[in-house]
């Protein structure tokens, strides 16, 4: 049977971030486990890429997989930890998400087998399925923003669509690395007496990242040229805003020049003639009509 640890990791977020402080977590493993203190760092840190590594000296492997994690302003991803010494699996779960628990709970303690590698293997393949939840939540928000969109495009959808993108951002990076882990793995340490049935685990969880690295790709190209558009949109929606007002602006200045003149101490046409501000009203109204003709006619308006 192989012995499991499941360790919450609020403990090493604690002892990072208060010096000097150690969690009772943190010394069982050190003692029970013989782990260094600096591995404990690296396995705790939360922005670690992901990545496979092999330890000769304390014949350990390390796997570091990214899986998606909710926040205020949407999806991002945080590292799940695998620690394998000998025949021990220590896991370490960033999020403490429950998903991620039930993963490790079939695949390490309800499970009997004596083939570790194929319970890596399986962990993983289960790790990278989680981002098809968070995929189908961030597709039916899309679809919203677009149709909120078309009708009004206020800053509150277009926010909220560039959320949509950053997760998409962190998804496609975190896949993206995960299948490289993968793929390399056959090359490294882990793999190098793989059994026929633990190189098609290995195909098996390739396949299941490829289909989500595909799924995110997708989705991204799709809301970046959504945000594109309505960018576009926004654009000509300002022009002709502009164009408007400066339409009206050079309509109004023609009385306010007119009439300027005739506030002048000068002498004017017609200031004497009863009928003047008729005669002015109506040569406003005619230089009006000319400048609106001539704008019609370069197709400015």
């Amino acid at each position: 049977m192989i012995e499991s640890k499941k360790i919450n990791i609020e403990a090493f977020k604690i002892w990072l971030n208060v010096e000097g402080l150690l969690s009772e977590d943190m010394v069982t493993l050190r003692e029970n486990y013989n782990l260094s203190k600096e591995l404990l760092e690296y396995v705790a840190d939360i922005d670690e890429p992901t990545n496979y590594d092999y330890d000769k000296e304390t014949q350990s492997q390390l796997f570091v997989y990214h899986i998606p994690y909710r926040s205020q302003q949407g999806f991002l991803t945080v590292p799940v930890v695998i620690l394998l010494i000998a025949n021990q699996i220590i896991t370490f779960n960033h999020s403490n998400d429950e998903a991620v628990k039930k993963i490790f709970t079939a695949e390490i303690l309800n499970k009997d087998t004596s083939n570790i590698e194929t319970s890596i293997l399986e962990i993983l393949k289960k790790l990278s399925d989680l981002y098809l939840l968070p995929m189908h939540e961030i597709r039916h928000q899309r679809k919203e923003l677009n149709d909120l969109l078309s009708t009004r495009a206020d800053n509150k959808n277009l926010i909220a669509l560039a959320n949509l993108r950053k997760s998409l951002i962190y998804f496609s990076s975190a896949t993206r690395n995960n299948q490289q882990l993968l793929e390399g793995l056959s090359k490294k340490h882990f793999g190098l007496n793989f059994l026929e049935d633990q190189i098609e685990s290995v195909v098996d969880a390739k396949i299941e990242t490829h289909q989500v690295e595909q799924l995110v790709e997708t989705e991204s190209e799709i809301v970046t040229q959504l945000i594109n558009t309505f960018d576009t949109i926004l654009s000509n929606n300002l022009n002709d805003i502009m164009k408007i007002l400066t339409i009206w602006s050079v309509v109004l200045a023609i009385p306010t020049i007119i009439t300027g003149f005739y506030g002048m101490n000068v002498k004017l046409p017609f200031e004497r003639n009863s009928l003047a501000w008729i005669i002015v009203i109506g040569l406003t109204i005619a230089i009006i009509y000319w400048v609106i003709r001539a704008l019609r006619h370069h197709r400015i308006i």
